[in-house]
């Protein structure tokens, strides 16, 4: 059996600390029939003359899009959907620029979809790396037949894996600028869980999760602070969004607490 194309998609934007990293764990993948992806969002550091040094990997410098946010989410799934555009893999996976894969991370996922031919969508679990000497296996992600649920656990974008023809199907669903907080990700997972009821999560830890200080989500998104409300105010809204689109009701009483709370920010 002739094994897919596999592309792995790279969005960057000032991370020129691990870009390196990052691309040699792709080039070092066991499984060989791939293509890497990556695409520098108008940097403001090296990351781009980093990845341009490396041999087999296509590298993008995309203009940044005019539009008004203070935060980075946005940015990052635009830089996603031009990678996607530059694709030609029947199987895509998705990496931020600061993390990277296991050398078995593509074999593993491949042969997954070979053998699953209904999944559409895949989620490896991460390792929640802050160095060589210290990092952790997350167990915390788990499947669940529950279509809706309280709020939705999934692992991060660096551990989703997707058939391209799937991407194309929901492509319009993640480049919404009304939702302007929401990551990849959890709308991805909104997505395959609750509208498709095609959320799977493998028991193998296959990406290395970095924990950056720094980075916006620990930095600006701090637990019950006013933009973490914000966003999951999106979040919800985002989910009624998708149902209300396929007939679907959406009841949940944390939506109606985020809506009184987000009155007195």
């Amino acid at each position: 059996m002739k094994k897919p194309l596999v592309s792995i998609l790279i969005a960057s934007y000032n991370k020129e600390k691990y870009v390196s990293r990052c691309l040699k764990s792709c080039l070092d993948q066991s499984y060989k029939n791939i293509e890497i992806i990556f695409v520098d969002d108008e940097s403001k550091d090296n990351s781009y003359k980093i990845a341009k040094k490396f041999k087999n990997v296509k590298v993008f410098k995309k203009k940044r899009k005019k539009f008004k946010s203070k935060f980075n989410t946005f940015f990052q799934i635009d830089s996603y959907l031009y990678a996607y555009k530059k694709s030609k893999g029947k199987i895509i996976t998705l990496l931020d620029s600061d993390d990277f894969y296991k050398k078995n991370k593509v074999n593993t996922i491949v042969n997954h979809f070979l053998k699953n031919k209904n999944c559409t969508i895949l989620f490896d679990k991460p390792i929640i790396y802050y160095s060589k000497r210290k990092f952790y296996l997350s167990n915390e992600f788990k499947n669940s037949k529950m279509r809706i649920v309280l709020w939705p656990k999934f692992p991060p974008t660096s551990c989703i894996s997707l058939r391209k023809s799937f991407f194309q199907k929901i492509k319009n669903e993640l480049k919404l600028k009304k939702f302007s907080l929401l990551t990849i990700d959890f709308r991805l997972a909104v997505i395959s869980k609750i509208i498709y009821n095609n959320f799977k999560i493998i028991n193998n830890h296959l990406t290395n999760y970095f924990q950056d200080k720094k980075g916006e989500s620990s930095s600006n998104f701090k637990k019950f602070g006013k933009n973490w409300w914000s966003r999951r105010m999106q979040a919800h809204e985002y989910i009624d969004y998708l149902l209300k689109k396929n007939n679907l009701k959406y009841e949940n009483l944390d939506y109606s607490i985020t809506k009184l709370i987000n009155l007195f920010l």
